[in-house]
């Protein structure tokens, strides 16, 4: 079963595509849930491959699951509440580049984690580009990545197929603590998202809604090892 993105066909056309997977500082994920939160964005759609995560959970709004789509004016966000499955991580960031390509996405914005050990200097945040998206990137005042590091897992497969369709895409890597959960990191991109897009996004629980998230993290990485031993909830 391939991945699949269940979502209306031909509704995306000049959409920007916000997302982030898991990775340091969990940056990526944090900053899409947020935005997702902050916005009240409406779930449109969901993503479907042969090894979910064999977890679901309950909110206010009712059943959430690992893979959803969300939607304010013309803000698109992939929200993974779980990592994809190893295997499925390439394939899954792949037809997430190529689905926003066919739909004819105006642009998109990816989200990770660069290591705070490489910060050099008083910026808080580097950006990659594909060329398309390379004259709106100098409006954003970050630098490039530095030349000899490298962008990798599920962000590069993106830029790289972005890259290879001519598709305007910048990757925000805000510089993050990779031994834990890090709302600074993902504050840093949620502000760089809301002038990029250019929203009124309020930033002020932030850090007590990465509190609620940093703990449901816990929760589920307890949860995780326990079904490795055949043991759910």
């Amino acid at each position: 079963m391939p991945v699949r993105f269940e979502v209306p066909k031909g509704k995306f056309k000049d959409c920007t595509l916000l997302a982030g997977f898991h990775g340091i500082g969990e940056t990526g994920y944090i900053t899409v849930s947020y935005v997702v939160h902050a916005l009240k964005a409406r779930r449109v759609g969901f993503i479907r491959t042969a090894n979910p995560p064999a977890f679901v959970t309950t909110t206010r709004s009712g059943l959430l699951t690992p893979f959803e789509i969300y939607r304010r004016g013309n803000l698109v966000m992939v929200k993974l509440e779980f990592p994809p499955h190893r295997s499925e991580e390439a394939e899954m960031a792949r037809t997430m580049a190529c689905w926003a390509v066919e739909e004819k996405f105006k642009d998109a914005l990816l989200v990770g984690g660069l290591d705070v050990g490489f910060k050099n200097g008083r910026h808080e945040s580097r950006i990659v580009p594909t060329r398309a998206y390379w004259t709106k990137a100098k409006g954003f005042s970050i630098p490039l990545l530095e030349q000899g590091l490298y962008v990798y897992g599920p962000l590069a497969i993106m830029l790289g197929e972005f890259e290879a369709n001519n598709f305007p895409a910048v990757a925000v890597l805000p510089y993050a603590d990779m031994s834990r959960s890090d709302p600074r990191a993902a504050l840093v991109a949620v502000r760089t998202v809301s002038k990029a897009c250019k929203l009124k996004i309020d930033i002020s629980d932030l850090e007590n809604y990465a509190k609620v998230i940093e703990a449901d993290l816990d929760q589920r990485t307890r949860i995780a090892r326990k079904s490795v031993q055949g043991m759910y909830v």
